[in-house]
């Protein structure tokens, strides 16, 4: 009788003995990981780097995934035109703070960076990562530090060594519909002279308010693709006219 009831009270406990182990496993998993991200970004970048870092890309790049994970994002991606070859430039409309995570996890076969505000790069471990990873700020209450960031954006596309996103709108919209453009950005791929693609994203602003209790499904739209021949010939307002309409089409 001893031994039956042991049995059955063994075979009752192991589910959730499995359950622990594995969430424990999990869990030192990512303190492991957060480790060496603190570690790593306590390197000095090398004086002249002049590409992103493949290691510290790919850290980032794992982060972003990580992020997906646990906050229960279900990205849905649509290509409605094909992404053109070599690098380029990439803007949509900016809802969340999670829009370059979705984005740079769904499209990291890409080998995105991001202009990001100068805050980011300030952020303890995180912005040492980020600017290893290639990402660049922008300062825009300065035109000539944003003039750096748009000459230097424009030679990572032209070196092949990374393609740019960047949000047209400069920060993140709050009300229906899109922000005032600043046009300036385009002049990146003008001075690249490379093509811009355009993605519209839906949902990523319900990811704060759900997660990690209920999944967030988030559409991105590639809604459009101006090669590098349309880029040079138009005035960047042109541009910005023609990056809004095609995102306000794909019904953000």
């Amino acid at each position: 009788m001893g031994v039956c009831s042991a049995a059955g009270y063994t075979g009752a406990l192991l589910p959730v003995m499995l359950v622990v182990l594995f969430l424990a496993g999990f869990l030192a998993g990512l303190l492991l990981f957060l480790l060496l991200v603190a570690l790593v970004s306590l390197i000095p970048p090398p004086k002249t780097q002049t590409a992103p870092s493949r290691f510290h890309a790919a850290l980032v790049s794992y982060a972003m995934g990580l992020i997906v994970t646990l906050t229960r994002i279900r990205i849905h991606l649509r290509e409605e035109v094909e992404l053109p070859k070599g690098r380029w430039m990439l803007v949509g409309n900016h809802r969340s703070a999670f829009d370059p995570i979705i984005t740079g996890w769904a499209l990291r076969e890409c080998g995105l960076v991001f202009i990001s505000k100068p805050e980011n790069m300030r952020l303890p471990v995180v912005g040492s990562e980020l600017r290893k990873a290639g990402f660049l700020s922008v300062d825009r209450e300065n035109d000539r530090a944003a003039l750096r960031t748009i000459l230097a954006a424009a030679e990572l596309i032209r070196s092949g060594a990374a393609s740019v996103a960047v949000y047209p709108e400069g920060t993140r919209s709050h009300i229906e519909g899109m922000l005032p453009f600043r046009n300036g950005v385009f002049k990146i791929a003008q001075k690249a002279h490379a093509p811009i693609v355009v993605v519209a994203v839906r949902g990523a602003d319900q990811v704060a308010k759900r997660a990690p209790w209920r999944p967030t499904d988030v559409y991105l739209d590639i809604c459009g693709v101006l090669d590098a021949e349309t880029v040079t010939q138009h005035k960047t307002n042109e541009i910005g006219e023609v990056v809004q309409a095609c995102i306000s089409s794909a019904n953000i």
